[in-house]
């Protein structure tokens, strides 16, 4: 009796773990060179794939069939961020490393158009597939390793530059030396007014923001303030192929702000006459403010009529009050970031 009773339990055990590979096992894995990536068994029969443009796209088989395209997402290895910077549709999602120790970035690319029978509800399918984008297992092959997140988040990216920062206000650097080293001179009005380097350090804040959507978050330092000053960049970090590089230095009449989510924007004085907010785009992989749209009010030109606009051209055109302002508010929607201290940084 014992021994039929050990062999039940040994073979339901077996059945069990057989069960349990089977599952696991009926998951695709589909491989690229350096990694792959594992489609879950419940998309079986929904999807096709195609292995191009530095790795895997994944399509949606009826909409693709139907002559829709059908692209979902893809994940891509890149060498170099200048080959993915500025394409549609990426951003980078993390590293992975050869066994050579050379970087990849890796890349998730999603459709800029709409891949399905747009005259119809968008398939609930399809719109599984494209979310699995943003959780599909992504393994290194071959000795490569990958790591999520590698690469895109602030806290990993800009130690030093924050340790410079904190050097200087304890070194009370004067406005040459800060702007030498193109840092603001806010730094020193501020110590010139807290006395106290422990206090300027309460008052100037950081945090870590994706300003262009590529993935990969910029550093931003500017005053701990209320009212209009909540949210005012003094100094602007980026990453340019994988080292951190400044982008720009605000002040007293050269404010800069995050608007929109995702455009810098820069309000001037150029004293009682003449002021504007100036709207750019931070181009990825570089330090390049791109210009979009600049307003000005300007009663040097035109005392009667003093509003002004002007596109990426610079070709001002003068405009009535009401057009100006009514154009104008589409970006007033300012980021009021609630920064960090520096006091509180442990480096």
């Amino acid at each position: 009796m014992k021994k039929v009773f050990v062999f039940c339990f040994i073979f339901a055990l077996f059945n069990t773990f057989s069960f349990s590979y089977a599952k696991e096992n009926a998951d695709k894995t589909i491989s690229y060179k350096l990694f792959s990536i594992t489609i879950p068994q419940e998309f079986d029969g929904i999807y096709s794939v195609k292995k191009k443009h530095k790795g895997i796209s994944v399509y949606h088989k009826e909409s693709k069939k139907a002559g829709f395209g059908g692209f979902a997402f893809g994940i891509r290895a890149y060498k170099s961020p200048a080959e993915h910077a500025n394409l549609p549709g990426g951003r980078k999602i993390g590293e992975l490393t050869d066994k050579n120790g050379v970087i990849y970035d890796m890349v998730l690319k999603y459709p800029t158009d709409v891949q399905y029978d747009y005259t119809k509800e968008c398939p609930v399918s399809f719109k599984n597939l494209y979310n699995l984008g943003e959780t599909v297992r992504i393994q290194g092959i071959k000795g490569s390793i990958y790591t999520k997140d590698k690469g895109t988040k602030g806290k990993d990216l800009y130690t030093d530059i924050l340790k410079k920062h904190v050097t200087a206000i304890n070194e009370k650097w004067d406005s040459e030396k800060l702007e030498k080293e193109n840092m603001s001179y806010m730094y020193n009005v501020i110590a010139q007014i807290e006395k106290n380097p422990k206090k300027v350090l309460d008052k100037i804040g950081y945090i870590y923001y994706d300003a262009n959507a590529d993935g990969i978050e910029e550093l931003l330092i500017g005053e701990i303030a209320n009212g209009e000053w909540k949210g005012v960049i003094y100094d602007m970090y980026t990453m340019v192929n994988r080292k951190p590089e400044h982008v720009v230095s605000g002040g007293e009449r050269n404010r800069y702000y995050i608007c929109n989510d995702v455009f810098v924007c820069n309000e001037y004085s150029e004293g009682a006459g003449e002021s504007g907010m100036r709207i750019y785009c931070l181009v990825e992989n570089s330090t390049e403010l791109f210009p979009q749209v600049t307003f000005k009010y300007d009663s040097y030109e035109n005392p009667k009529q003093p509003w002004f606009w002007a596109y990426s051209d610079n070709k001002w055109e003068n405009v009535t009050e009401e057009a100006f302002y009514e154009r104008k508010k589409v970006f007033d929607r300012y980021k009021r970031f609630e920064f960090i201290p520096l006091s509180k940084l442990k480096i």
